[in-house]
């Protein structure tokens, strides 16, 4: 079957749904997950669905389900720490924008974060209008944990034309905030940062979508109750999400010791698969330029590429990619460490699972080069 691409129809459709009611909208994004094309039938991809491009992958708060927040650990990978570089990032979307227009296709999503605190970058709402100017992708968003959504930052981000807009928020009260994030402990602050910037966006007439989300670490019923009251009048859509066991889930609980039922996006039920679909759809571009297949690598356990030396075309259609692949299409998905005990492939939705495709699939990316 051919590449779908619904380029500016798909996102002019997504604004649409975007305005209604949000049980009407929740039911039809339900109905559109069940219904997606499985992504079986969409392979081999020319261009990503999707990419991560982490403007940073420092990070204010310490959280106690992060990674990030875990210094030691950080260390045990020797993982390098910065900003992204903002002429290798115009660089990267530049390319981007040639494999569209060569492909006919553009990202479904570009999300402007990773590993850290995407505002941490000074000139994020720089990349987010270069992107959309670029016009490589159908969505362009970021995810931030709000603390440094100033007014200032608000209104250029609202200036830059991004599509979305997520907040992470990580508890109810700044007790748990403290006990959680190990450095920040006001929650009424990152209420009325939220508050300004969908007030803001609503004056001047933004189509920009604000997502508030909380992880359930375990929430009380009066906890969810008060994370919808705070803030069902001061974005567009409320979430609660699920904790994630991230690639090498093995050297620690990401969890905090819940137990966890749905993938990330609390609602795709938890399944065993033995082919990850990331490698054969998205693509994350860490701070520094090197390619991870995926965004919860980060270890950097899972580099193909590095764009300081390479293009995405180079990467995307590369010989390192490809033995990546075919190590999961073969079932040697364990002999890769940070994806043998990674748990976010068992919330993957249904349409993306790839096991019972695996040696149509085998034939298709295991051809000699010509």
């Amino acid at each position: 079957m051919p590449e779908i691409s619904d380029g500016g129809i798909g996102s002019l459709l997504r604004h649409a749904v975007r305005a209604l009611p949000p049980p009407l909208r929740r039911r039809l994004q339900a109905l559109r997950r069940q219904r997606a094309t499985p992504l079986a039938d969409l392979l081999p991809l020319s261009l990503p669905e999707s990419m991560h491009i982490d403007p940073s992958n420092a990070c204010n708060f310490r959280c106690a389900f992060c990674p990030t927040g875990d210094d030691e650990l950080l260390r045990s990978v020797q993982r390098p720490a910065g900003h992204m570089d903002f002429d290798l990032y115009r660089r990267i979307i530049d390319q981007i924008a040639v494999m569209a227009r060569q492909t006919g296709r553009t990202l479904s999503i570009l999300h402007l974060y990773k590993d850290g605190e995407p505002l941490l970058n000074k000139r994020l709402p720089e990349m987010a209008a270069y992107a959309k100017r670029a016009g490589v992708a159908d969505l362009v968003g970021t995810t931030t944990n709000a603390s440094l959504l100033t007014e200032d930052a608000a209104g250029r981000l609202i200036d830059s034309g991004i599509d979305q807009v997520r907040i992470s928020v990580i508890h109810v009260g700044s007790e748990r905030y403290k006990e959680l994030t190990r450095t920040w402990a006001d929650y009424e602050k990152v209420r009325t940062n939220v508050g300004f910037l969908y007030a803001e966006k609503k004056r001047r007439k933004s189509h920009m979508h604000v997502l508030t989300k909380i992880n359930d670490t375990a929430l009380t019923d009066e906890e969810r109750e008060r994370f919808r009251a705070d803030f069902s009048g001061i974005c567009d859509d409320l979430r609660f999400d699920s904790l994630m066991g991230w690639s090498l889930s093995d050297v620690k609980d990401f969890t905090l010791g819940v137990e966890v039922a749905t993938g990330m996006d609390g609602a795709t039920a938890l399944r065993e698969r033995r082919v990850c679909p990331e490698p054969f759809s998205r693509l994350a571009v860490n701070f520094d330029g090197q390619v991870s297949v995926c965004c919860v690598d980060w270890s950097f356990g899972t580099v193909v590429g590095d764009l300081r030396r390479e293009s995405v075309t180079d990467v995307w259609n590369g010989e390192r990619l490809r033995r990546f692949r075919l190590a999961h299409l073969r079932g040697r998905r364990g002999d890769i460490p940070a994806c043998a005990n990674c748990q976010y492939i068992t919330g993957e939705q249904a349409h993306r699972t790839l096991d019972q495709h695996a040696e149509r699939l085998l034939a298709l990316y295991d051809l000699p080069k010509s």
